[in-house]
């Protein structure tokens, strides 16, 4: 009996430590597994190989940015430049033209003024001789009282050819002249000679005269020399007049202007328009866009084309045209030029009170007197 139980003690004794042992070697174990699995945690590979990625996209993408940027500043810079210099050929091309219609227009008025001046000539030759006829009459008198006794008939048929032929030169002269004082001067010469005829049936010719003379002298005569020396001065002036924009403010936009083109121009304008992107300002008139030079020539030429245009209007008597160029004068000087300045004010001045002269007035008809005269010569006849 006691040896039965002191095996069947022994035996729990050795399961117990047979399951010890296991449970050490299975805490070994896990000790074991828990130490291979937390050592990969403590240094992790994939943490600095991310960071580096990411700085290199982020470079990558300011790389491309910078890239865009740099040729969008370059193609407006070149498509600047390209529709600048179109912009100069055609307004190089305009220029061109216009001073070859000013030549043509200077060719013109160089023989309206040759027309005129013949005119004039012609004018002053037939005065010249309108003055030596009662000289002349007053001698053809003398010899005829001298040679035929004194005949009244004679002396009458002469008196009266002296008239009609006064009329006649002062219809000439208004008409085709268009000189008002030779046309009165003649008109007052017939009626002198009808005067010392005395003759009662002559009464309806003095009085038509008398009309005539009247409606003559209440003609308001332009000053045609006077407009044309002032409007010669003024074209003269032209070059000198200031025009807008003239006095070029200092400063950012200055700098950039007086740059060279290139790479520094483009800079300087970039910066410019970086640091005034935000700008307040107060204006009470709109900011009027700056003039090139080839405008501005373009400008002057134009103005003196209409200068120009009007002189010869003035010398051919042109009322409609002579406004038109002086109205498009006063609109180029109000546009491009410095309204502020005393030069265009006063060009401004002389161009409207000019405008309003009248340089073709109104020719009353004065033939009725030279038509009676002949109405009566001929039924005496």
């Amino acid at each position: 009996m006691g040896d039965t139980k002191t095996g069947a003690t022994a035996a729990p004794a050795a399961a117990d430590s047979d399951w010890d042992e296991l449970a050490k070697s299975l805490a070994a174990a896990k000790a074991s597994r828990s130490a291979e699995g937390v050592a990969p945690t403590e240094t992790p590979p994939a943490t600095a190989p991310a960071r580096g990625s990411f700085s290199s996209a982020l470079a990558l993408v300011l790389a491309l940015i910078s890239i865009g940027v740099a040729g969008m500043l370059w193609w407006q810079y070149r498509a600047f430049y390209v529709a600048l210099d179109q912009n100069d050929v055609a307004t190089a091309q305009a220029l061109e033209r216009v001073r070859a219609e000013q030549r043509t227009l200077q060719d013109g008025l160089k023989a309206a003024r040759d027309d005129a001046e013949t005119l004039r000539q012609r004018s002053a030759d037939l005065a010249d001789r309108l003055d030596q006829l009662p000289s002349r009459f007053a001698e053809l008198e003398r010899r005829l009282d001298t040679l035929q006794g004194g005949s009244f008939a004679a002396r009458s048929a002469l008196l009266r050819s002296e008239a009609e032929y006064y009329l006649a030169v002062a219809n000439t002269e208004l008409m085709l002249a268009r000189n008002f004082a030779n046309a009165i001067t003649a008109l007052e010469l017939a009626d002198g000679r009808l005067a010392e005829l005395g003759s009662p049936e002559l009464a309806p010719v003095r009085e038509a005269i008398a009309r005539e003379l009247g409606a003559l002298r209440g003609v308001r005569q332009p000053d045609i020399e006077g407009i044309l020396f002032s409007l010669g001065g003024l074209a003269a002036r032209v070059s000198d007049l200031p025009m807008r924009g003239d006095a070029r403010p200092a400063g950012p936009a200055a700098a950039v202007d007086e740059a060279e083109p290139g790479f520094g121009r483009l800079w300087l304008a970039v910066k410019n328009m970086l640091l005034g992107l935000v700008r307040v300002e107060r204006r009470d008139e709109p900011v009027a866009h700056a003039l090139s030079a080839a405008e501005r020539e373009l400008d002057r030429r134009e103005l003196e084309i209409e200068l120009e245009v009007a002189r010869t209007a003035v010398l051919r008597g042109t009322q409609q045209t002579f406004r038109s160029a002086l109205d498009a004068g006063v609109a180029l000087l109000m546009r491009d030029f410095d309204t502020d300045s005393s030069e265009v004010e006063s060009a401004l001045a002389l161009l409207r009170g000019t405008r309003g002269l009248d340089v073709n007035p109104a020719r009353p008809d004065i033939s009725g007197s030279l038509v009676k005269l002949r109405e009566l010569t001929a039924k005496d006849r």
